[in-house]
């Protein structure tokens, strides 16, 4: 590896930590701080999105102008390891066996997708990228994207609005993960046009300062900048909006894969790069889309740490009366979450009160008054 490229890559690297880092300062201010004071007048949510956004465009700068493909599928699979300990760290979040065998597999997955779902493209004068965007094949491909992400995105807006109107018809424990993870993905969807326009800009721009041939002069020019702004706007708008709903351990593995996805279609319809990708590379992008969903699923479903608190002091005697001697109530559960339990005698004693207040099985009475 040459020295050139050990800067970018530390750069990346802290960038990919930060991002996490500001992320989950978002997750946590929507969690402890009343939904009722707006986000200006959250120092927390402020900060972290200040980190997550400054740490975003150095990341990308550095990524996309000075590192190699081949170092970038790792750079972006390492960033969901940091999102996993900051989970834990900043929101408290599970860190089990099953968290990190499902966040082997997502970091697995999404070397996959990120190492085989790039295709190199040569820079585009505007000449070039308006016969692109003219080409009845993107044409019709961007236009149903956009109609899906509209759609997608008005139900979210619409069930989400429903569920504070009518809480008592929308009662499913997962349904905010689920709008949440709804948010994210059409975010990553948006935020992949907004990758697509900023590589049409950097193109320009790269042709204006290094080659003397001013790109900016032109109307089109300004309208891919603008196109640019909005959408990058709108993709932090929405993951926002995720993260207000859904963990970050889940959000953003899904929100990754989303992206890149995006970003591998919209390539290959935008610039007519069918004919550069293998059909090994399909099927890797495929396999790791599979791995990444499965560790999320791992990480999602897993049953929450048991803790028995004092006011569930009654719950716990009744259920310890109904299965005295059940394996799980022993002090360690199978991810080593502690278990309060109760001693043997306790147990014991509950078991013979039972038996005395019970009918006799021949008279029906009462065996003690």
């Amino acid at each position: 590896m040459s020295k050139e490229i050990w800067s970018p890559l530390l750069i990346a690297l802290i960038a990919s930590m930060t991002q996490a880092f500001g992320i989950s300062l978002q997750r946590r201010s929507h969690l402890v701080i009343d939904a009722s004071i707006p986000l200006y007048k959250r120092p927390m949510w402020i900060s972290g999105f200040l980190i997550y956004t400054i740490s975003n465009m150095i990341g990308s700068t550095c990524t996309i102008g000075y590192l190699p493909i081949i170092i970038l599928a790792p750079v972006g699979a390492i960033g969901l390891v940091f999102n996993a300990i900051f989970a834990k760290w900043i929101l408290g979040d599970p860190f089990t066996k099953r968290t990190v065998f499902g966040t082997a597999m997502i970091v697995v997955g999404a070397g996959l997708v990120a190492g085989f779902g790039t295709v190199p493209e040569p820079n585009h004068t505007l000449k070039d990228l308006i016969a692109l965007y003219k080409r009845p094949s993107f044409i019709i491909y961007f236009t149903l994207i956009e109609t899906f992400t509209c759609i997608g995105l008005f139900s979210t807006h619409l069930i989400e609005y429903l569920m504070k109107v009518r809480p008592n018809h929308w009662t499913h424990p997962d349904l905010k993960m689920w709008l949440g993870i709804s948010y994210g993905v059409f975010g990553a969807n948006i935020s992949s046009q907004a990758m697509l326009f900023a590589k049409s800009g950097l193109e320009l721009l790269i042709l204006t300062v290094f080659q003397h041939d001013n790109q900016f002069i032109y109307p089109l020019t300004w309208a891919i900048v603008f196109a640019l702004v909005f959408t990058a706007v709108l993709q932090l708008y929405y993951l926002n909006r995720g993260v207000q709903l859904c963990d970050t351990i889940i959000l953003v593995p899904l929100n990754f894969c989303s992206f890149n996805v995006s970003c591998l279609f919209n390539g290959l319809v935008y610039y007519n790069q069918w004919d550069r990708l293998f059909w090994w590379q399909v099927i890797a992008v495929l396999v790791g889309i599979a791995i990444l969903v499965w560790g999320v699923l791992v990480i999602s479903l897993q049953p929450p740490p048991i803790s028995l608190s004092e006011n569930d002091d009654i719950r716990s005697m009744a259920s310890s009366c109904s299965q005295p001697f059940l394996k799980a109530a022993s002090s360690l559960d199978e991810d080593g979450v502690c278990l309060k339990k109760p001693r043997w005698w306790t147990r014991m004693k509950s078991i013979c009160r039972r038996e005395e207040h019970q009918p006799d099985e021949n008279t029906g009475l009462l065996t003690s008054i």
